[in-house]
């Protein structure tokens, strides 16, 4: 009766989610979104990024539909909620009221749904966040779920290499926090963090071995190196390095020396639109250049010092850009998701064409409103820790609770630097985990809303006192 019950609850909360696809008319897709379509029907691994998205689309579409993609994430990501809540301890008399509640406002007012109805891996990035913290901090887990979580880790680090580096750096932190704030990780019993580290840093393995199986080769990325590359060329360094470095015999042979007075001035143009990449050797064939070009960049003191500045400067930036739905733009005739669609789902080609994103232009698919009710929040949010972080109430509240409320935020800041750190700033990066910030203040506050309300009381009346 109790499985009854969870699936029912797990079928309503993925529906609540899958209102953003309704509402579109069909699944949102991003400019990558024909990238991985093809490579998972083709099996091949693209240039920039892994295959491992690309056979979930070919999987769960089941050759059939793409409603099935995102049907499939919207129940992924609405199981992961319901085992946070679960962790969390809400009372269990209102926790189907308080986990449909909580689901419905995150659908409304913040960008969860538009990751989990979108064909991009990114809802998986705050759900392998989420599903370490259960993984750590939940005291009972039936064999069944915590296999289902570590399915849905592994998956998770694998299908975008970014996933992959912040779960390494987060849970390196966990480590670290564990041995300095006892107060709040101390309680997480150090098995648990062994097992969930081997499963993390064994991605740096099970992904090559992905890759190799594919096409028998035991790498990472076929071309990190060229979005390495872009992003000097974006911060600035790549242009003063060349027109510093260029006239020596060490470099002087480089190609990229011939675009030293020309680069372009984004990350973007790099890769794709100017041919520097086509004309120095392509994806692979650049490869040593480049890496020649990028380890002296970072052996150097003067341009060590300007990457770390950049890095820092970038992270804080990319912080501050959580704006939902970039991208999300028109893909018609001769953009690579319509061609996808059209080749692979002709005959759902009508209802991609008529979808809010596409149909005139996407004049109506505008989210000026929701992105305004998020900064607000947002807003509010930031009002909410800094009040409880400046006052005694936080020693007062649940400890799980508030290990959370750190959790989510240090992983926030984590994904902010790192991606920042391999590309550039852009809202799409950030949007997919900040809502994470709302969803454990929610918690926190329905969780001691009563220890709140009085604290603020007894702290009123001290002040009246003196």
């Amino acid at each position: 009766m109790k499985i009854i019950k969870t699936i029912i609850i797990l079928a309503v909360g993925t529906l609540i989610l899958l209102l953003i696809g309704l509402y579109n008319g069909y699944p949102l897709v991003h400019s990558d979104t024909g990238t991985y379509i093809n490579s998972g029907f083709n099996r091949f691994i693209p240039v920039d990024r892994p295959i491992t998205y690309g056979l979930f689309i070919k999987f769960f579409s089941f050759n059939f539909s793409m409603w099935f993609v995102i049907i499939v994430q919207n129940l992924i990501t609405a199981f992961v909620l319901y085992e946070v809540l679960k962790t969390m301890n809400l009372n269990e008399q209102r926790f189907i009221y308080s986990y449909l509640s909580i689901l419905t406002f995150l659908v409304l007012f913040t960008g969860i749904g538009w990751n989990s109805n979108q064909i991009i891996p990114d809802f998986f990035a705050p759900l392998s966040i989420l599903t370490i913290f259960i993984l750590l901090k939940k005291e009972e887990l039936s064999l069944f779920t915590r296999v289902v979580l570590y399915l849905i880790l592994i998956y998770s680090l694998v299908t975008h290499l970014s996933h992959l580096m912040i779960c390494s750096v987060l849970i390196l932190f966990v480590v670290f926090l564990k041995y300095t704030l006892k107060k709040r990780f101390d309680n997480i019993p150090i098995r648990r963090i062994l097992y969930v580290s081997v499963i993390i840093f064994s991605g740096w393995i099970i992904l090559p071995g992905i890759n190799w199986l594919v096409e028998k080769k035991f790498i990472i990325s076929k071309a990190s190196h060229v979005i390495l590359m872009a992003h000097l060329n974006d911060t600035g360094i790549l242009e003063k390095f060349l027109k510093e470095n260029c006239s020596s015999d060490e470099f002087k042979d480089c190609k990229l020396c011939n675009y030293k007075d020309s680069l372009p001035t984004t990350l973007a143009a790099f890769m794709w639109s100017a041919n520097i990449v086509k004309n120095t050797g392509g994806w692979v064939n650049s490869k040593e250049e480049y890496k020649k070009i990028i380890n002296a960049t970072l052996k150097q003191p003067e341009y060590l010092f300007l990457n770390i500045y950049k890095s820092i400067t970038y992270g804080l930036s990319q912080l501050t850009m959580n704006e939902i739905g970039l991208k999300l733009t028109p893909y018609l005739k001769g953009s690579p998701p319509y061609e996808q669609i059209k080749s692979r789902f002709p005959y759902e080609l009508n209802n991609y064409l008529n979808s809010r994103q596409n149909k005139w232009k996407g004049a109506n698919l505008k989210l000026n409103t929701l992105n305004i009710f998020q900064l607000f929040i947002l807003i509010l949010s930031l009002f909410i820790i800094i009040y409880l972080f400046t006052t005694p109430v936080l020693s007062k509240l649940d400890p799980k609770t508030v290990t959370f409320l750190l959790f989510v935020i240090l992983a926030v800041i984590i994904n902010s630097f790192v991606t920042a750190g391999l590309n550039s700033p852009t809202e799409r990066f950030q949007a997919r985990v900040i809502w994470m910030v709302p969803l454990a203040l929610i918690i926190l506050v329905s969780k001691n809303f009563d220890t709140i309300i009085k604290t603020i009381i007894s702290s009123s009346d001290n002040k009246k006192d003196i």
